[in-house]
């Protein structure tokens, strides 16, 4: 049996429920595509697996029909159900905030950290309302889960957004320093949290999500004398907290590069890859080179590429 056949066989159960016929299954690289039609409206669902996102459901087809909001409510049945099978955090504290960041692997667009204040209680109502890893869900589902966190949790958050200007000069005065994207990233974390630790109330501890093995954030606080149980630990979004500022970020990430692709009137791709590249030469050639830096982290070997096709 395949990781996904359980999967497969509780949605085709869960379209039946619903009246959603299967007309055609298609084997995909990493998964299975399923060619659905409820009534004479059409879409598709794509089931992926992979071993470092998991199950990943993708919904396609003309959006604003009655068998999408039906398929929305499904893959959101499935991602409720994986956040309540997640792992229990790895740590005791009854009060804790969890930072994550977004756009670090993302040529186009900012860098994004944001920090989120839990306790048990609060660590309920988000996996009860679907909160988990922000990259085993879709864009929409983050957008829905960010405005509800926004709404229910206020003054439980923080986050620093650095637009793509303003983080290649820093890169840069870094570079010049001998520091890197590392050293950067645990500044802004720093700074997101340290204005979360600055009040009378302070948390048991904090998590966040390593991204280097240097320890560069905890030398961070060291140095600027904050008491406080500080832990970095990999794949760390399985702690409610982390997962909540991980959607967060991501959420962030997204809007700015909607205003980007609005302001521009090009769109602009997450990643790294050639598509990218593809875009990056769409812009060069309709503003100039000198205003890459406006949209895009410069130091990635994408510039090189883009500039040199």
């Amino acid at each position: 049996m395949t990781v996904i056949e359980p999967i497969v066989a509780d949605i085709l159960g869960k379209l039946a429920q619903c009246g959603i016929q299967v007309y055609e299954q298609v084997p995909l690289q990493y998964g299975l595509q399923l060619r659905l039609i409820y009534e004479d409206e059409k879409a598709v669902l794509n089931i992926y697996h992979s071993a470092k996102k998991g199950i990943s459901l993708v919904i396609g087809g003309k959006t604003g029909t009655r068998i999408r909001s039906m398929l929305q409510e499904i893959v959101s049945g499935h991602v409720r159900q994986q956040a309540e099978q997640a792992p229990e955090s790895k740590h005791s504290w009854d009060d804790w905030i969890g930072s994550d960041e977004s756009g670090k692997g993302d040529y186009f667009g900012p860098l994004v950290v944001c920090s989120f204040r839990a306790d048990r209680g609060v660590e309920k109502e988000l996996r009860a309302m679907g909160v988990m890893d922000s990259k085993l869900l879709q864009d929409w589902q983050i957008k829905e889960l960010a405005q509800r966190i926004y709404k229910e949790f206020p003054g439980c958050m923080n986050g620093i957004v650095l637009v793509p200007k303003t983080y290649n000069r820093i890169i840069e005065d870094m570079k010049r320093q001998g520091r890197n994207l590392n050293d950067l990233l645990a500044w802004q974390h720093f700074k997101a949290l340290e204005e979360m630790l600055s009040v009378d109330n302070a948390p048991d501890g904090v998590l966040v999500d390593q991204f280097t093995s240097r320890k560069t954030l905890s030398q961070l606080f060291q140095a600027r004398r904050i008491d406080i149980n500080l832990v970095e630990r990999p794949r760390s979004e399985s702690d409610a907290a982390v997962a909540a500022a991980s959607i967060l970020a991501r959420f962030q990430y997204i809007s700015a590069m909607a205003e980007m692709s609005r302001k521009y009137q090009i769109g602009f791709a997450p990643g790294a890859g050639a598509k990218v590249d593809k875009v990056g030469r769409e812009f060069v050639q309709k503003y100039g080179k000198d205003r890459l830096n406006e949209v895009a982290k410069l130091h990635f070997k994408n510039t090189s590429r883009v500039l040199g096709g």
